[in-house]
């Protein structure tokens, strides 16, 4: 079943004058907080945190939701629809601006927890991120991470080839190194109806000054410049692995020496660093130390991506509710309690908050050791990332409404699996955009 948001979202506003979205249980206020850390381990480092922020503050009880990243759109339209979103959201920046754009994210307090942190010690990409249009954030700016081509340099300079920053030097490499008939191939990019292939696509597309808007928020993704982005992904897509390939194909692929680029993010730092993976295989030896990550892409204009999870706090809540929200918000992102949860997933999340990035105690983690400077190098990456949805400074949070139905992974599995052409590819996704955004 179709929701229509804007009946939704007033249905929602309504019910939430009437009806608090938690109870007051036995003296306590009670919030919710959804996390996409799904993961046991990492759950279970969340309830120490939590448990030691209700011994820290005992009026305060949070119960804890755990979410998986592609069913966060549902689970939102649900929650919309009857009325029942939690207090706070740990979330990607679509789904922030998603929230932000039907008006649900308490901006004021996102703010007025950015100032008391400081907000000159968040990097400016990272606040970009969940930017309003008025200038504003719709939340708070947690983690990230930075994605690239990660690749073995030592077959790169076996072959004399070049790093894979260009879009030639990629093209080139990937069918230098494709041989199905040994099941090794070139490299490994998203090619299926998820939100990886939406990740690895928008770097090709920025790098090509292909935008999802133009300045005036019009939906232009059948663009030229977008269908040549299409165009060539397409060519690459032929040195993959056969099928709709995602983020566990190119890992296990990568680590067990049968491709020598992947597409991905900062958090195959543990799994390269030191083993530490859910890859039951043999990993190539001293994978570190021949390996590289080309953060940034250049073709028309160069192009660095990532992602920002922030912390937001739902509009709606009675006064006890918001300030309980914002004191629970301010503890994860107070040194101690901030750098546990950054070492959840040392690499992949990286400090948002510069001071942090060099702190000797977030330093101080095993994986994080193996990449030395490296490390507070690539989380300063942050301060430059782009994505769709951003134009000029102009912030359009429609585009968690387009990314919510995995448009650009569709496009992409209608070309790699139906034989689509880009131009075919880029008047559906045109249309389907379309109609999202008037949803």
């Amino acid at each position: 079943m179709k929701y229509r948001l804007n009946i939704v979202i007033a249905s929602v506003l309504v019910m939430v004058l009437l009806v608090p979205f938690v109870a007051m249980a036995g003296g306590k206020t009670e919030i919710e907080f959804w996390t996409t850390e799904t993961e046991e381990e990492r759950m279970a480092v969340i309830k120490d945190l939590v448990k030691e922020f209700e011994k820290l503050n005992p009026d305060i009880k949070v119960n804890v939701v755990a979410v998986q990243e592609n069913d966060v759109p549902t689970k939102l339209a649900a929650g919309m629809a009857a009325g029942m979103l939690p207090e706070v959201v740990e979330m990607g920046a679509e789904n922030i601006l998603r929230l932000g754009a039907e008006g649900l994210m308490d901006v004021e307090a996102a703010g007025q927890i950015i100032d008391e942190l400081g907000r000159e010690d968040f990097y400016k990409g990272a606040l970009r991120m969940v930017a309003t249009p008025e200038g504003g954030n719709y939340a708070v700016p947690m983690h990230g991470w930075v994605q690239g081509i990660w690749y073995r340099t030592d077959l790169f300079e076996e072959k004399g080839l070049e790093p894979p920053i260009t879009w030639e030097n990629i093209l080139k490499a990937a069918e230098a190194f494709y041989n199905p008939e040994e099941q090794k191939y070139g490299i490994v990019i998203g090619t299926g109806k998820d939100s990886y292939t939406r990740q690895t696509f928008t770097q090709y597309a920025l790098s090509n000054n292909a935008r999802i808007f133009d300045e005036n928020g019009n939906i232009i993704f059948n663009s030229p410049e977008m269908i040549e982005t299409l165009d060539f992904y397409k060519k690459l897509a032929q040195f993959t692995p056969p099928g709709p390939d995602g983020w566990r194909d190119a890992r296990d692929l990568y680590l067990s020496g049968r491709v020598p680029m992947m597409m991905y993010s900062t958090y195959i730092m543990d799994d390269i660093g030191i083993g530490r993976t859910g890859y039951e295989g043999a990993i190539v030896e001293n994978l570190v130390d021949k390996t590289a990550l080309a953060n940034v892409m250049i073709h028309k204009s160069p192009a660095t991506y990532g992602q920002i999870v922030a912390l937001g706090i739902l509009r709606g809540n009675k006064k006890a509710q918001v300030e309980a929200a914002k004191k629970f918000v301010k503890y994860l992102m107070s040194d101690t309690a901030y750098i546990k949860f950054l070492h959840m997933a040392p690499g992949g999340m990286n400090p948002v908050r510069r001071s942090i990035a060099q702190d000797p105690r977030y330093l101080d983690n095993p994986v994080l050791k193996v990449y030395g400077e490296k490390a507070a190098e690539i989380a300063a990456g942050l301060d430059n990332i782009g994505k769709f949805g951003y134009v000029n400074g102009k912030v359009f949070p429609e585009i968690g409404k387009i990314t919510s139905q995995f448009i650009i992974g569709q496009a992409i599995m209608k070309m790699t699996e139906n034989g689509w052409s880009a131009e075919e590819a880029a008047k559906w996704a045109q249309k389907e955009m379309e109609q999202a955004v008037r949803q």
